[in-house]
Parts: C-alpha cells; sequence; structure tokens
C-alpha cells in the first residue's frame, strides 16, 4: 500500500456544481460503489427496484433537513450519469444492513491534556481489505464554498462528507456503534455534511440534535478549544464535555445507552481498543502532540484486531479488516494529516485549506 496517493479534487461553485464536479470527476467510482456495494451485496435479497424504492423515502427528509445538501446529491446525479435515488442510496450506507466492518477508532484531546494546549484529533477509518480498491477508495475534497465554511472533506465514492474539517476549525471523526433502532430519516452521512458546514460548536451540536436521525452513531465533534463526544439513536443523543481527552470504539459508553447493547452480538475488540486507547491517552497525558497522536493510530496491541487494522490470517475469518486511511486532525492550525492506507507502513501528509 506504500506509494499510494489519496486522490484530492478541488470542489467549487453553488451547491449543485460542486455536486456535479464531484459526480463527474469521480464517474467510475461511484459507479463501482453503487453496483458493488448495494446491487451485488443484496443480490438475491433485494432487487434493484426495492432498493430504489426504500433509498428514496430519504429523500424528502434529507431535502427538509437541508436543501443546501440535496442539492450537491442531485449535482452528484447528473454529473455521474446516475439516478437521484442511487445517490440517496449511497448515503444512507451507516443504514444498510450490517456494520461489522466498520471498527474504527477515534479519540480527542486538549487543554492540559497536551503539550501545548491545543486540541487534538484524530481516527483510523477501517473498512475491509476488499474495499481498499487499490487505493481508490479513500477520497479529499477542498470544498470552496460562497456562503459558510471551507470544508476539507475526507470521504469515499459517491457519499458527500464522510469527515473532515473546516475553515472555522470544526472538525468531526465518528464512529459505528449497535444499531439499537433504526427509522427512516436523515442518514447519518447527511448530518454529518451538515455538521461540517457550520461556524461555530454550538451550531455543529444543533445540526445532529435538529436532525429527525435514521440511525445510530458516535460522533467526536471539535474546535481549537473545545471536545464534544456524542452518542446518539433516532430518539435520543447523549452528549459529553471533556476538558481533556476522549476515546471511543464501536459500542456505546453512556449510562443512557451502554446497558440496551446486546453484548451476545458485540465483538470483543471494540473494548480492547477503546481501552487500549484511554491507556495510551492516559500515558502521554500532559505531553500529547501531533507525534503522539499519529503513534496512538500505529498501536498494534491485538493484532490483527487492534487499532491499526489488519486482515487476519484465520482462513475461518471472511471479513477481512483494513485501517483503510488514518488521521490528526489540528483544528488551530486548520491542518489535516492523512496516511492513505495502514498508518504503520504510510506516513501522514499534511493538507490545509
Amino acid at each position: 500500500m506504500k506509494g499510494k496517493s489519496l486522490l484530492t479534487l478541488e470542489l467549487s461553485g453553488n451547491a449543485y456544481e460542486r455536486g456535479y464536479k464531484y459526480g463527474a470527476e469521480c464517474q467510475h467510482l461511484i459507479a463501482r460503489m453503487i453496483e458493488e456495494e448495494f446491487y451485488k451485496k443484496f443480490d438475491g435479497k433485494l432487487t434493484k427496484d426495492q432498493m430504489l424504492r426504500h433509498a428514496k423515502k430519504y429523500a424528502p427528509f434529507i431535502e427538509d433537513y437541508s436543501p443546501e445538501i440535496a442539492e450537491e446529491l442531485r449535482g452528484m446525479a447528473d454529473g455521474s450519469g446516475r439516478l437521484y435515488e442511487e445517490i440517496v442510496m449511497v448515503n444512507a450506507l451507516e443504514e444498510r444492513e450490517g456494520f461489522e466492518a466498520r471498527r474504527c477508532t477515534v479519540f480527542a484531546a486538549t487543554g492540559k491534556a497536551t503539550k501545548d494546549g491545543q486540541t487534538y484529533h484524530g481516527q483510523n477509518w477501517d473498512g475491509l481489505a476488499s474495499e481498499w480498491w487499490d487505493g481508490e477508495m479513500g477520497l479529499l475534497f477542498n470544498v470552496k464554498r460562497k456562503e459558510g465554511p471551507d470544508i476539507l472533506d475526507y470521504t469515499n465514492p459517491g457519499i458527500l462528507v464522510s469527515a473532515g474539517l473546516n475553515s472555522k476549525g470544526i472538525g468531526l471523526s465518528w464512529a459505528s456503534v449497535p444499531r439499537l433502532e433504526m427509522k427512516l430519516g436523515v442518514p447519518t452521512y447527511i448530518i454529518v455534511a451538515e455538521v461540517l458546514k457550520q461556524r461555530t460548536i454550538g451550531e455543529a451540536l444543533n445540526a445532529i440534535l435538529r436532525a429527525d436521525r435514521a440511525g445510530c452513531f458516535h460522533f467526536i465533534i471539535t474546535d481549537e478549544t473545545e471536545i464534544y463526544s456524542i452518542e446518539a439513536t433516532p430518539r435520543d443523543v447523549d452528549i459529553a464535555y471533556s476538558d481533556d481527552c476522549v476515546a471511543h470504539a464501536n459500542h456505546f459508553i453512556s449510562e443512557k445507552f451502554y446497558a440496551k447493547q446486546n453484548m451476545a452480538q458485540m465483538k470483543s475488540d471494540t473494548f480492547v481498543r477503546y481501552n487500549r486507547m484511554n491507556k495510551l491517552l492516559k500515558e502521554k497525558f500532559g505531553a500529547i502532540d501531533l507525534e503522539a497522536c499519529m503513534s496512538f493510530l500505529r498501536d498494534h496491541v491485538n493484532y490483527p484486531w487492534s487499532i491499526c487494522r489488519h486482515p487476519s490470517e484465520d482462513p475461518n475469518e471472511k471479513l477481512k479488516g483494513l485501517t483503510l486511511d488514518s488521521w490528526v486532525i489540528v483544528p488551530a492550525k486548520r491542518e489535516f494529516w492523512i496516511a492513505h492506507g495502514p498508518p504503520c507502513e504510510d506516513e501522514f501528509k499534511k493538507y490545509t485549506f
């Protein structure tokens, strides 16, 4: 995986124009996402028509929540030559059946926990080794908006925004959690996109609270000095504030949701990664800097189901996991450091506005 470059692209203009350029420039990747991650995976379970009719039900929720995002999706559909419902379907990826492969680990630190008092936050974006796509799954867009903050947008083909940093210093990383409930509503990836359009940490939190949410998720949202850890379901939200550091993996940790999880369906590595990241943060408390954050993400305790994820050699393991991309965000400096592939193998590269 060494030597593979992250595909980068600048998007500008109005919402439709930005979406259109995204669709046109990434047409073959979007087509592959639709065909492989939806039609192929659901072949024999649902017809294409059934999938599109279901996806169409999300559209009114998106349009009510953010007309700007709806316009971007329409532009992406036209630019890529795909149906609007297909683009909506891709952006409801988190609400798709099953999330076992998305075993991401996230963290943030600020104030007395860091060497310079600045905020740092990071994530290993994990998926399946089969989703590496020879390095073409990960994308980074420098989004120049006519109104509102610009966005350094990390994402995967066809998804508007997966995580990132905006020019006001608002950063977002996140992880999948058990689906305690699901309903028709605003898909998680659409909420991610709306959060990163906000100017303040309060507006970012409100983007979650005002959403008629479709699913469950955990977000870490930061700015230059603040850290918020948010767990959410369609009907409820738990917002935790930290003045030093926080970590999360793929299980709920708040008292509000923890006991509602079905432990028999959990994967043990989520607890190992969560506890391991907290230990690393504690060990470097007061001295956390950019290099320390990068080292956290390279950790191999409980390999291959570690923070830095690698495919299992067990022939009975059908889902071969992999850290597809790894990053550290420094909001005060507006820096987005990304390693394209497992961070133990690939160097972090700095991206800025």
